[in-house]
């Protein structure tokens, strides 16, 4: 029987952090670019409430943004290992990751959905 550790649960908690994001880009793809309006009309009441039309501030909207970067942020700790060495020739950084799959697609996730939102708000502004 497998053992969950604390490392298990920082990166559910990752994973639980980005879903919102994930979703909220499904619904919106489904109604804007596809034309299935069920998804997102479904969820909007909720939304409003929760404060989607708002600006960002203590709401949903922060969820949807940083959600992604934190889970991003609790994952890459916990595959990353930084050692370095200074002496007075040279200035070493030796960089390892763990091969550890579920953090490591916490860590894949989080940053297509950060590359999804950086691609939208560029399209969003640019034009």
């Amino acid at each position: 029987m497998k053992q969950y550790t604390k490392q298990h649960g920082i990166t559910i908690l990752s994973l639980i952090l980005a879903l919102p994001t994930a979703y909220f880009i499904c619904i919106s793809i489904l109604k804007y670019a596809m034309g299935i309006d069920a998804p997102f009309d479904s969820i909007a009441p909720l939304l409003e409430r929760m404060g989607i039309k708002e600006t960002v501030g203590w709401n949903i909207n922060l969820l949807i943004l940083f959600g992604p970067i934190v889970a991003f942020l609790l994952t890459v700790f916990q595959v990353l290992k930084i050692d370095w060495q200074l002496s007075k020739e040279q200035f070493l950084f030796h960089f390892t990751i763990k091969k550890r799959w579920f953090p490591l697609l916490v860590i894949a996730f989080s940053l297509s959905l950060l590359a999804f939102l950086t691609i939208y708000m560029i399209g969003e502004n640019c034009t």
